[in-house]
């Protein structure tokens, strides 16, 4: 293999990585721009490898030109996993780990000079983050987020604030209540709820209860 087709391969990888990883930077995920990268860069540089091993030694032993890149998709469910967050409502990073295994695929397959192949999967993968996360949106309405309460009074508040929530057609899926050191009542709720509702017009009205001190939501 000449060098200037290896440098070609090694861009063009750089490229796709760089691409992916942008789009998981805007979605403020951990693993970005050069994670992505260096996934991608490196799968390339294992199949370009392995071919080059296979094409100069295929005389002497028999290569599996393969065996090398297989190891590449195992090993890169070790960097998925860390980028799955469990928290206590939710998973985070899935999307973000799965894009990585596919960009990993696609490194291997530039590596071995299948041009065609690894761009149409590129362009696929940047469809599905880009365009049909939109979709996703509209379409899967139903979200998960928590509520987070602090008030002076737990049992007058939390009958009020419960029956607010709910007006609004949102489901309570676990409450936790605990007091912190300066005896103030801390509420968490776990709640399901339709994107399309307004989180800022119920916490206004939470907001509006007494005894109520400060009121904050994650999504």
């Amino acid at each position: 293999m000449i060098h200037k087709e290896m440098i070609i391969r090694l861009l063009l990888a750089l490229f796709i990585g760089g691409t992916v990883g942008i789009e998981r930077e805007k979605s403020h995920q951990w693993a970005g721009f050069r994670t992505h990268i260096l996934v991608s860069v490196g799968s390339c540089v294992v199949s370009v490898t392995s071919l080059m091993l296979f094409r100069d030694h295929v005389q002497y032993v028999n290569l599996d030109p393969a065996r090398m890149p297989a190891q590449i998709l195992s090993g890169i469910g070790f960097l998925g996993g860390g980028a799955i967050l469990k928290t206590s409502n939710s998973i985070r990073g899935l999307t973000t780990a799965a894009g990585m295994w596919v960009t990993a695929c696609i490194g291997i397959a530039i590596g071995f000079g299948y041009y065609y192949l690894a761009f149409m999967a590129w362009f696929i993968l940047m469809i599905t983050l880009y365009i049909l996360k939109f979709i996703d949106k509209k379409v899967v309405l139903s979200k998960t987020s928590n509520f987070y309460i602090e008030t002076l009074n737990i049992s007058q508040t939390i009958s009020k604030v419960v029956s607010i929530i709910e007006r609004n057609r949102i489901v309570i899926k676990n409450i936790e209540i605990s007091q912190s050191e300066d005896k103030f009542w801390n509420m968490t709720l776990t709640v399901m709820y339709n994107s399309k509702i307004p989180f800022k017009g119920i916490i206004e009205k939470i907001l509006e209860i007494d005894d109520i001190i400060k009121v904050d939501y994650e999504e």
